[in-house]
Order: structure tokens, then C-alpha cells, then sequence
């Protein structure tokens, strides 16, 4: 297996950047769609263990989630990642792997956001891990208020104060572009996310999310303070597929683990645990 760093533009200018971890005789390409602000070098162990079964893994960051971004005059928004980051990535490696099987995996809005691209022709499948609404009602209380808080108090007064979301000096999460906070904290506002009438098809595009083309798989952990079992139906329920739509709900007892909550399912400890059942669903889809 190699590692080559790569970067492609959008179609608005963005340029963005990621490594492709490439075996020595691929199968098919892995488009993995990161967490919002989560640098993508947490899934490395994870996407290491892909091509270690043979599938060309890209990982890849966002706008705005590097250094070179201008985040303080930044105009981002949290839609940006559907409508321009991912076709992007998924163009330029349709470009540069033709013929090869493409499939997605999806982490948190890696996943929610899949829809809002339009070149999907070609995808043979969707693994999609943690991916829900993130409705703070049925979120526990004790994250419930650390969202509000947040949301509502830190991150109006860090963009204020710095023109974007000083995040990462304490440990929230990375910077982001203040367009993305406030235009993802009016979505959690809603139970059904940003398919409520209020955004779908007005502030963010209908999309591709009633008429799939391929088969998708959702895997969600009960103790998911974000994706739990009541946002994963809040989320997925306004979603369809021609080739239809399978769950599989975790519990840690199951993994001998104590908890998975909203990022155990990519630390090494699944490596034996969860991650083989994922390269046989990847199989599957290659068929």
C-alpha cells in the first residue's frame, strides 16, 4: 500500500485537499466523508484497515477545516459540504479510478450530506456510520446542554469576537467558518433536520435523497448521544432508496465495551470487533 497526497478544486474555486491510500491491486474506491470537524487523520487507522483488504480509501478535508483558509472572512456554508465538497472529491476520483467500483462511507454529516450531490450515477453502495438528525430533545441532557451552550453561547460570542468559531483551543472541536455553526445549529433546531419545510428545497436543494439509486446501510450505537435510535429515524425516515435501506443498532455490551457513543466505532478497538463486517458489506456491494 502507498500513500499519495492529492488536491482538486470545486467548482466555485475551493480547493481541497486529502490523501488516497492506494493497495497494490484495488478493488474498488472508498470515498469516506469525515465528521464535521473532526480532522480526518482519526479515521486513518480505520481507512488503513480498507486497503489493507484491498479498497482505495480517499480521506479528505472540507473547506475550511485547513490552515490555508481565510476562515476569518470566510462566507462557507454548512451545505457547501453536500452541493460542492463531495462531488468534487467524487469527480476528481471518478477521473482518476474509472474503472474501478465506487462506493461511499459515510461519518455524521459525511453521511447526512451524501444526497445534495448530483453525480451519483455510479455508486454501487453507501455504508453510512452515526448518520441521524441531531435533534437536541432526544439527545441525554447532560449533552443536550453542552450543545446549547455551544450553539447559543460560545459560538456567537467566538464569532464576534474573531470572525469565525475559535473552537479548537478548547477542545470542542476544529475551527470553523461561522456560516457553517450558525446554518448546522438552525438545523438541529428541527426534529427532521434540514429536509423541514422551512429549509428543504428553499435554503438547501431537493437532492437526490427520494430517489437513491443504490443500496444503503445505516449502523448506529444505542448510547449515540448525537445518532441515537430517535434521530436515526428522524433522519432516515424522509430518505429512499430503490435498492432500500438496512440498520444494524449496536449496543457496547455486544463489543465488550463499556461505551461507542458518536466516534468509538472508528478507534482501533474494532479493528476485530466491527470493521470486518464492514469490509464484507463493501464486498457485497461489489458483487
Amino acid at each position: 500500500m502507498r500513500i499519495e497526497e492529492f488536491e482538486t478544486n470545486c467548482e466555485d474555486g475551493v480547493k481541497l485537499f486529502g490523501n488516497l491510500l492506494i493497495p497494490d491491486n484495488p478493488k474498488a474506491v472508498v470515498q469516506f466523508n469525515c465528521g464535521t470537524a473532526t480532522k480526518k487523520e482519526f479515521y486513518r487507522p480505520f481507512l488503513t484497515y480498507l486497503a489493507e483488504n484491498n479498497y482505495l480509501c480517499c480521506l479528505w478535508n472540507y473547506r475550511g477545516s485547513v490552515k490555508t483558509d481565510n476562515l476569518k472572512n470566510s462566507t462557507f456554508r454548512f451545505a457547501d459540504y453536500g452541493t460542492r465538497d463531495i462531488p468534487a472529491i467524487k469527480a476528481y476520483l471518478d477521473k482518476r479510478f474509472p474503472n474501478l467500483p465506487f462506493l461511499f462511507i459515510g461519518h455524521s454529516a459525511g453521511g447526512q450530506q451524501i444526497g445534495f450531490a448530483e453525480n451519483l450515477d455510479n455508486v454501487k453502495g453507501n455504508i453510512n456510520i452515526a448518520v441521524s438528525s441531531g435533534y437536541y430533545p432526544n439527545m441525554p441532557l447532560s449533552y443536550r446542554i453542552k450543545a446549547y451552550f455551544f450553539f447559543y453561547i460560545f459560538s456567537p460570542i467566538s464569532a464576534l469576537l474573531n470572525g469565525y468559531v475559535k473552537a479548537k483551543p478548547y477542545g470542542f472541536m476544529e475551527n470553523l467558518p461561522k456560516g457553517v455553526i450558525f446554518e448546522w445549529r438552525d438545523w438541529l433546531e428541527k426534529e427532521d433536520y434540514f429536509f423541514n419545510e422551512k429549509f428543504y428545497g428553499i435554503t438547501v436543494p431537493i437532492g437526490q435523497f427520494k430517489k437513491f439509486k443504490f443500496p444503503i446501510h445505516v449502523i448506529y450505537s444505542v448510547d449515540d448521544t448525537i445518532s441515537n435510535a430517535k434521530n436515526s429515524k428522524a433522519f432516515w425516515q424522509n430518505v429512499s432508496s430503490d435498492k432500500g435501506i438496512t440498520f444494524r443498532e449496536l449496543t457496547p455490551n455486544e463489543f465488550g465495551l463499556k461505551k461507542i457513543d458518536h466516534f468509538g466505532y472508528f478507534k482501533k478497538i474494532m479493528k476485530d470487533k466491527l470493521w470486518p463486517d464492514i469490509v464484507k458489506r463493501l464486498d457485497n456491494l461489489i458483487i
